[in-house]
């Protein structure tokens, strides 16, 4: 039996967490403030919406960039600005290339140095305040294994792995450099001579 992917659905977690908001909501208003049967219902409906919605909205992937790609367009020819080309189409006219946008985005910045497996046992990249299991494992299949990588990034090799990541600038927000130089003088982990 086929699996059938849902694409752009909300988050899950987050509609849960809006119910129990909701229920929460629904119970202070009955409970404590004496809001009795259905208004107490209409505060619990209208809390679990507007704290879903939030979640909704937050969870949405970011649009991809555009490129030049994009947005590079046929070059015109003099045939089609004619009133008799718009009325009856030619044969050149009707087999032009189509432009498809490009697969990927132009990525900014140099791509650091890579590892393809861990020099000895691999730094636990969950101590870096912002990256969890999922952004760990990301890395890792990137090449990133050690605290040492990390704190060597260029600002350019930044951007590269902002760019790849779609984090918006993320890496400097949460000083990921900063606190892979103080990880990595700890780290039993070294760079290779």
């Amino acid at each position: 039996m086929a699996t059938a992917e849902m694409k752009n659905a909300p988050p899950l977690y987050g509609w849960a967490i809006a119910c129990a908001a909701g229920l929460v909501g629904g119970a202070v208003s009955f409970l404590l403030v004496g809001i009795e049967g259905n208004g107490s219902v209409a505060i619990a409906g209208v809390v679990t919406l507007l704290v879903g919605l939030v979640f909704t909205i937050a969870e949405r992937p970011a649009p991809p960039a555009k490129t030049q790609a994009d947005v590079t367009l046929a070059p015109a020819t003099s045939a089609l600005a004619t009133p008799a080309a718009v009325a009856a189409p030619t044969a050149a006219m009707t087999s032009a290339p189509v432009v498809e946008p490009a697969a990927t985005a132009v990525e900014e910045g140099t791509k650091p140095t890579m590892l393809s497996a861990p020099v000895g046992a691999a730094d636990d990249l969950k101590a870096i305040s912002g990256v969890g299991p999922v952004l760990e494992t990301k890395l890792n299949e990137m090449g990133v294994y050690h605290f040492w990588q990390i704190a060597r990034w260029s600002d350019a090799e930044v951007a590269w792995v902002d760019g790849s990541l779609n984090f918006k600038g993320r890496i400097e927000r949460d000083g990921w450099i900063a606190q892979a130089k103080t990880l990595a003088e700890a780290s039993p982990a070294k760079p290779p001579a």
